[in-house]
């Protein structure tokens, strides 16, 4: 990140800058807010359920927590850039709400689970606390303050947050490898988005290499490629148009050194069809639970 920010092409740092606030760290991975437009301008931020650790989801079917009565927030490993817009995360923690999960075949794993399934949706609140060697865990979710965070633009605040992923354009992806030492501050893979042909005979490019990625068909439906090499950890990261706007988030990549380079992410609106889809299939008590965190991307 550092890198680009240096550099000196002003056209990829006036966006970076307009969009690396929106993505942080989560344990050994990373997650993307998404948007602020709700009813009490928290942060809608979305990760990959392998990041998450399906095996901690209490069931494989679709499921949300009631935040107002239920509190399964963490601070430990939840980070986000500070407010000031400093590229260092600092020692600062920020609480962490999954939210949502949706329906998980059965016998997928975090390393087996398809890039269809390989997302859920958590709330980011305003409160915080400094790393510590202790256990701290946050409050129940505050809803009287909004989310303060680094967005110069307003892009979680814009009309649309989202767009279509259109093959040929050329991307920028952030997230917060686990590498720390090499990536301190996060990383960046710059590169185009495959057409529906280029992606599948990429896949079947990645077959014949021996990596694990051609052995998973390509789902147009779902996901879109990025002709872009990124490093584990950037998953649940964000992909993001010139303008800005969220196309997707990181799940998955090649990783063999003889094999096609290549970064899988799920389509936002693949996340968000989804999301409605469940918020439909509620009684209206559920969904009144639901509609105030989502409502300004229902």
């Amino acid at each position: 990140m550092e890198e680009i920010l240096n550099g000196k092409d002003q056209n990829l740092i006036n966006l970076l800058n307009r969009v690396r606030g929106s993505v942080g760290r989560r344990g050994s991975g990373s997650k993307t807010i998404w948007s602020r437009k709700n009813d009490y301008g928290l942060g809608l931020y979305i990760s990959a359920n392998h990041v998450y650790n399906i095996t901690g989801w209490n069931s494989r079917n679709a499921h949300f927590f009631n935040l107002s009565s239920e509190n399964p927030g963490i601070f430990e490993t939840s980070q986000i850039p500070p407010v000031n817009g400093s590229i260092a995360l600092g020692h600062t923690l920020i609480a962490d709400f999954p939210f949502i999960h949706f329906n998980i075949s059965t016998g997928a794993t975090n390393t087996t689970l398809l890039p269809a399934e390989d997302f859920y949706i958590g709330i980011i609140d305003n409160q915080r606390a400094e790393q510590s060697p202790l256990a701290n865990y946050p409050e129940l979710v505050k809803t009287s303050v909004p989310l303060q965070m680094y967005d110069p633009d307003n892009r979680t605040k814009a009309n649309p947050t989202w767009n279509i992923a259109v093959a040929g354009e050329k991307v920028i992806a952030v997230g917060y490898p686990q590498d720390n030492a090499n990536y301190p501050n996060g990383a960046v893979a710059y590169g185009k988005i495959l057409s529906d042909t280029e992606a599948t005979q990429t896949i079947q490019k990645l077959k014949i290499a021996g990596d694990t990625e051609g052995d998973i068909p390509y789902n147009s439906s779902a996901e879109f490629l990025i002709e872009a090499q990124a490093i584990a950890g950037m998953s649940g990261g964000g992909v993001f148009n010139a303008d800005g706007q969220l196309l997707g988030i990181m799940v998955r990549a090649s990783d063999k050194e003889n094999a096609p380079k290549i970064i899988r992410a799920v389509k936002i609106a693949h996340i968000k069809s989804t999301m409605i889809e469940f918020y439909n299939s509620l009684p209206e008590t559920d969904k009144s639970r639901i509609r105030p965190f989502i409502s300004g991307e229902l």
